[in-house]
């Protein structure tokens, strides 16, 4: 049996290999590009807490400021006794893929020094799932997507096993939040209302 290999069969799998190697590359200047800035954002988050910037000087004074973050042993919520701790190292899955080693910052209570409780609006603790696969989660629920589906498609972008049930916790846990929303009050509409249209066929 005689094997015949044309020159567009080799030229169709070199482009192929070409094309993954830059989904790949373009993949890991993502996550990189995500990691530094999840990194500066929860930065700015601590700053915004402390009401100092790193390495200011940390004011002591009888007129506490007051932190949403509070010690975890004594409770104090005096950002003039908090200090920062150094960082520790967590993993977290994103749309884009996984993200490892991201440095989220620790703070000390200067009163009984232990840790402070950090509730990071851009990180939540011990959810290693990002938003933007939860936000991901409402949308194609609400385009009726099943989870099953949803599931393989974040498996497939983190490179790791998510179950149905972490996906059904985040529904679960936005669908208050939609039902509080159709109960505010609608603001008064504009006169002039624009509408489209999309044509779809069912098979």
């Amino acid at each position: 049996m005689s094997i015949h290999i044309s020159v567009e069969s080799i030229q169709g799998k070199q482009h192929r290999g070409i094309i993954k190697e830059i989904k790949q590359r373009a993949k890991e200047a993502a996550l990189y590009a995500i990691k530094e800035v999840l990194e500066a954002g929860l930065e700015a988050e601590v700053e915004h807490q402390l009401g100092r910037k790193k390495g200011g000087t940390r004011c002591i004074s009888s007129q506490p400021h007051q932190s949403e973050w509070r010690c975890g042993h004594c409770g104090c919520q005096d950002a003039n006794q908090f200090l920062r701790d150094g960082h520790y190292r967590r993993n977290l899955e994103t749309g884009w893929g996984h993200i490892q080693g991201l440095r989220v910052p620790m703070l000390e209570c200067q009163k009984c020094f232990h840790d402070v409780i950090c509730h990071f609006s851009l990180v939540e603790k011990f959810q290693r799932l990002w938003i933007d696969l939860e936000q991901d989660a409402l949308f194609s629920s609400g385009l009726g997507q099943s989870l099953r589906s949803i599931v393989q498609r974040w498996s497939a972008q983190t490179e790791s096993n998510v179950g149905l049930r972490a996906l059904n916790e985040r529904i679960n846990h936005i669908e208050p939040l939609i039902q509080q929303m159709r109960e505010q009050a609608i603001a008064p509409a504009p006169p002039i209302v624009q509408l489209d249209g999309i044509w779809v066929t069912i098979q």
